[in-house]
């Protein structure tokens, strides 16, 4: 369903997922030179956000087996960008941090997400936008609540 399929008698799991598709087409759009899979953009993204994040709860986030998220943090690692610590209370636990090469890769990142965030909400006063940050994050608890 292209942006402009969407009627107001789309259903909101429509338009979520066209949101979603049409905020990662923006962002992949902004980023030719960065050389990255949007598998591994994201998860840049993820150990970014929850540096120290064990493999298997990033496995989890991307919804990829272990096995291929070690892969992909392979990839990283051979970049330079990300690296692997054991977990200190745990040694088989594996904990995934920005190494000192992602830094500015992470940062550039940043800065293209803030752009299509920016025209993602163009029109919306900022009010507006604090809102529905807090209905989207309603929407997800609702959702991860195992107790129907």
């Amino acid at each position: 369903m292209g942006a402009d399929a969407l009627t107001s008698k789309a259903r909101l799991s429509e338009l979520l997922a066209t949101c979603v598709r049409l905020l990662r087409q923006d962002f992949y759009q902004r980023t030719p030179g960065l050389q990255l899979t949007p598998a591994l953009a994201r998860l840049l993204f993820f150990v970014d956000r929850d540096a120290g994040c064990s493999q298997v709860d990033l496995a989890a986030r991307l919804e990829v087996t272990p096995v291929t998220l070690g892969r992909m943090l392979d990839r990283l690692v051979q970049c330079g960008y990300v690296r692997r610590e054991c977990d200190p209370q745990d040694r088989r636990v594996l904990r995934a941090h920005i190494d000192k090469a992602g830094e500015p890769l992470v940062l550039r990142m940043n800065k293209l997400r803030t752009l299509t965030e920016a025209r993602a909400t163009r029109g919306l006063t900022k009010s507006q936008q604090k809102v529905l940050a807090a209905q989207l994050l309603h929407i997800c608890r609702n959702l991860a609540d195992d107790s129907h």
